[in-house]
């Protein structure tokens, strides 16, 4: 691979990963998959030695910089999902107490089945 093509690959590389954050921010996932698949596609491809690497070191890092941005955005999405999730599978009724004097809650099948969000 020449230094035009890899230059090329890493370039269109840092725009694959721009284009997967807009996707994920808008939450178009057809239009995340079709990117995260040409990303895919592009990284099986490229294949790169240590001494293809040299001079690249500043896109290298824009790369890098991207990537772990898009990560900590899917992480906090994913997060955020788990919480709602937890949320809506708590019991809507609190805590009583028992006929032994012990707290215990009262499930119903949590807030969305029982109607109580």
């Amino acid at each position: 691979m020449t230094h035009a093509e890899i230059k090329h690959k890493l370039e269109t590389l840092l725009d694959l990963l721009q284009q997967e954050r807009e996707k994920a921010k808008v939450l178009d996932m057809p239009g995340l998959q079709k990117v995260v698949a040409a990303k895919e596609e592009l990284l099986a491809d490229l294949q790169l030695q240590p001494e293809d690497i040299v001079g690249f070191e500043d896109l290298l890092k824009q790369i890098e910089h991207e990537n772990r941005r898009n990560a900590f955005l899917l992480w906090t999405g994913l997060n955020w999902v788990r919480d709602l999730m937890g949320f809506f599978g708590k019991a809507a009724m609190p805590q009583v107490y028992g006929g032994t004097g012990q707290s215990r809650t009262i499930s119903q099948g949590g807030r969305i089945l029982s109607g109580k969000v």
